[in-house]
């Protein structure tokens, strides 16, 4: 710390008036109270109307990663924003999902988007797992043709009443998994189901979810779906949500040099609405 003599910088008046209290003393004068962060340049207040912005597109929708681009910030930085403690007013802005129909305890639900192909890639996407999603063992293929195909199959059944494609996702917005109610026939009452997901729990809440849309909003009847003999991967699934065998077709499906049975499985409205 540097010091100074009080002759130098003082007015005769002040110092007189200060050597009534202090003679030959080293007094130390604080500095006057600086402006907090960004009032000066108003930095402040560009920081918080672009986070008011961010946490309002956020409650209208908009993903983690649009929200990135589209103010030049990492994801971990706009979850920093949105998810700020006390942030968010659940009575402006955000949408109160405690009533919200496409959520449950587990995940929320919403309809594909066409750049979701890079959240449906299964990393062995050319795996044995694969043969028993799709009944087929299919060609390999790169990033850009997956993400061809995703997005033409997506716009293909945008307008198709017979099938809708679903993307879930947790409570902070991240990627879970998907599922899709196919083969509709509303005369019939009828509906078949695929569901996949990073974890059986997030399989499992995504698929009550489709349940009770199709059951309790488009009064269906009757969910089908069949999976290859020794499928562990999606058939204990539908199982624990109390899908029951039907039959078995024989030989139905070929496979590396054999044929595989399928197994027929089947859900109808009551027996859904009675595990409520």
């Amino acid at each position: 710390m540097k010091y100074r003599n009080a002759t130098e910088l003082l007015p005769l008046q002040l110092l007189q008036e200060l050597q009534k209290h202090a003679q030959g003393e080293t007094l130390y004068i604080p500095k006057v109270k600086r402006k907090p962060w960004g009032e000066g340049t108003g930095a402040r207040n560009f920081f918080s109307r672009r986070d008011m912005d961010i946490r309002k597109q956020f409650s209208s929708g908009t993903e983690l990663t649009q929200l990135s681009q589209q103010h030049f910030i990492s994801e971990d930085a706009v979850k920093k924003i949105v998810y700020k403690k006390g942030a968010i007013n659940m009575t402006t802005n955000q949408p109160d999902y405690s009533k919200y129909f496409w959520q449950n305890e587990t995940v929320r639900a919403r309809l594909a988007k066409p750049d979701d192909w890079k959240y449906h890639k299964h990393p062995n996407y050319d795996s044995e797992d694969r043969f028993f999603t799709d009944y087929e063992q299919e060609l390999p293929h790169d990033d850009p043709q997956w993400q061809e195909k995703w997005e033409n199959y997506i716009n293909a059944n945008a307008n198709d009443d017979s099938r809708v494609i679903f993307t879930f996702e947790n409570h902070a917005g991240e990627y879970v998994g998907g599922g899709n109610l196919h083969g509709i026939n509303e005369r019939n009452g009828t509906f078949g189901m695929f569901v996949a997901a990073d974890a059986e729990r997030y399989a499992i809440a995504g698929a009550r979810l489709m349940l009770e849309y199709a059951f309790n909003e488009r009064r269906l009847n009757n969910c089908h779906t069949g999976f290859i003999e020794n499928d562990t991967i999606h058939q204990p699934i539908f199982v624990k949500l109390g899908f029951k065998l039907e039959g078995t077709r024989r030989q139905q499906v070929f496979h590396k040099g054999q044929y595989w049975n399928e197994n027929l499985y089947g859900l109808l409205a009551e027996e859904f609405n009675a595990q409520r």
